[in-house]
């Protein structure tokens, strides 16, 4: 990029919003969250500018330098590392432009390659309220295809394993003092990261579910879903976060759509309007945002631009209780626990298995128009994966593990 934006200047300072300024202390003190080869965003609404920043956002352009992501199919000359940076200039351009009252912070501007560490420690000491950190995905088949956010978790699943497993890689060559008590692979520090990020991820999970809506609603990708696991960036950075894998490089369809510009330009637009809503949902700010470029707006999607949230559609009510759900533990009741989330839904209504007979469940949360469902509890991480993997069979097959203190 020839000519750097104006937000590239900013300074890191000005007061930051008291939403999410929740210091841990102890042990977990120096933890936070970051996110890699994703999208992780996080802003106030538009309305009159302030004198001084309402929030601020970090934007992570994924790899870089002598670390080029994935090559994709081969038949370029670009690698992942020049389409997460395209990207991340053109959501910060909408947001800046769009949304007054938000500093922009990005955690590379042009082709070099900071640290993980050294994202982590950029987000953190510029006390950024979301990260947002952009990706591109791979594989060995070409016909995978889709885009996928994923949040700080004990996410177990082989997909969910292979792109930590990808995003992670860089850590053992970088050799540095932060970087070497690092191990997700590690139960002990994986729980202990998870259970630091509780406090972030309803807001982690609000966000990556509006940034799936976007790109399946808006830009037409096929949605891989909201997903759960451990990468460095988010287990580090201290503040909500999301890692967006915005399609796979390994599909020519898919990588001749991430290369140009019309495609950056819609997955940009879609970032940009899942952060908007994000905002107004949680800074309960007025929004007068003349939207960028969408792909094949309807009116449907169009209505959704007002900020409005569709009402509730009532469901039929199942009252009979699958005779499985007998075999789920519900015996935490102090320290560290582990729940199962079953499932996510702006509908709300009962929870129904794959053959029609209501779940009961033992939490529901309403967060921005999206019900959340919580099913058990154990003290024990290996039986809450047993109950993970029963309800996967039954027919919630994105449920996974969520670690709370419930001292």
């Amino acid at each position: 990029m020839s000519n750097t934006p104006a937000y590239h200047n900013k300074t890191l300072q000005g007061k930051h919003h008291p939403l999410h300024k929740t210091r841990l202390t102890g042990p977990f003190q120096h933890l936070g969250v970051w996110v890699a080869c994703g999208v992780f965003v996080l802003a106030s609404s538009a309305f009159r500018p302030p004198a001084e920043p309402t929030m601020t956002v970090v934007i992570d352009a994924g790899h870089g330098g002598k670390d080029p992501g994935n090559l994709g199919t081969g038949r370029y000359k670009t690698a992942e590392k020049d389409i997460t940076l395209a990207v991340a200039h053109k959501t910060a351009a909408y947001i800046e432009e769009r949304v007054p009252g938000v500093r922009i912070v990005m955690t590379r501007t042009g082709d070099t390659y900071p640290t993980l560490p050294e994202r982590v420690r950029m987000a953190n000491e510029s006390e950024a309220d979301l990260l947002l950190s952009i990706h591109c995905d791979s594989f060995e088949k070409s016909s995978a295809v889709g885009s996928s956010t994923f949040v700080m978790g004990l996410g177990k699943s082989d997909a969910s394993l292979r792109v930590a497993s990808k995003e992670n890689a860089t850590i053992f060559q970088e050799n540095s003092d932060e970087t070497r008590g690092f191990d997700p692979n590690d139960p002990d520090t994986f729980i202990a990261l998870a259970l630091k990020q509780e406090i972030y991820l309803e807001r982690s999970l609000q966000l990556a579910d509006l940034i799936q809506t976007q790109f399946r609603e808006r830009v037409g990708r096929k949605d891989r879903g909201v997903r759960q696991a451990g990468y460095y960036v988010t287990a580090y950075a201290n503040m909500p976060s999301v890692l967006v894998e915005l399609g796979f490089l390994t599909n020519p369809k898919e990588e001749d759509f991430l290369r140009s510009e019309k495609g950056q330009d819609y997955m940009a637009s879609a970032l940009f309007r899942a952060f908007r809503s994000y905002a107004e949902t949680w800074l309960s700010l007025e929004s007068a945002v003349e939207a960028p470029p969408s792909a094949a707006p309807t009116p449907e999607t169009a209505a959704a631009d007002t900020g409005a949230i569709d009402e509730p559609t009532p469901e039929e009510t199942v009252v009979e209780t699958p005779a499985w759900f007998s075999t789920l533990e519900n015996t935490c009741s102090d320290g560290v626990c582990f729940t199962v989330q079953a499932a996510s839904s702006r509908r709300g209504g009962p929870l129904v298995d794959d053959e029609g007979h209501e779940v009961p469940f033992s939490q529901s949360t309403l967060s921005g128009g999206v019900h959340k469902y919580r099913v058990g509890s154990s003290p024990s991480y290996a039986v809450a994966c047993q109950m993970r993997d029963t309800l996967r069979l039954k027919g919630f097959p994105d449920a996974f593990v969520v670690a709370f203190d419930d001292g």
